[in-house]
């Protein structure tokens, strides 16, 4: 009987390891950043619903390779890309990825979000329509983003 107790309290353990290890810091501002679209460049949207399950956990998202910027419950931000073919990602315990062929111009939406996992939150990428990202955007804390030559060195 002991032994299950103990071993209770070491599940416990992990699991608060768990979900507060995977907390990036990630700034957020009241006020909204809502850019117009530019000829020369797309303009990609991320954001994430406030939501209690997965609350805790923030991830970093990649273009190609180099960090663009976090995402936490509840935020947004915002990333211009060059024209052509972009790899969006995003990992904790597991790794995501959606492909989106960019043009100048135009505006591309990414929903994001936390799945349950095995031992931490798996992320989450949707692509949707600009009605349904301009719908949640306003109830969105817009995520300040370190500068990204920073973000790549702190890790």
């Amino acid at each position: 009987m002991k032994k299950l107790q103990n071993s209770k309290y070491l599940i416990y353990a992990i699991l608060i390891v768990l979900l507060t290890g995977g907390c990036a810091s990630v700034p957020t501002q009241d006020t909204k950043v809502y850019p117009e679209p530019r000829d020369d460049k797309g303009l990609v949207y991320f954001f994430r619903e406030g939501k209690f399950a997965g609350s805790a956990i923030s991830y970093k998202i990649r273009s190609d390779e180099k960090i663009i910027g976090a995402i936490k419950n509840g935020s947004y931000f915002f990333y211009w890309a060059e024209p052509g073919t972009h790899t969006f990602t995003a990992k904790t315990e597991a790794k995501v990825s959606r492909t989106l062929e960019i043009e100048g111009g135009e505006t591309y939406y990414i929903k994001c979000g936390v799945e349950m996992g095995v031992f931490a939150g798996r992320p989450s990428m949707t692509i949707v329509n600009e009605q349904e990202g301009k719908s949640l955007l306003p109830e969105l804390k817009y995520a300040v983003s370190p500068k990204v030559e920073e973000t790549e060195s702190a890790q």
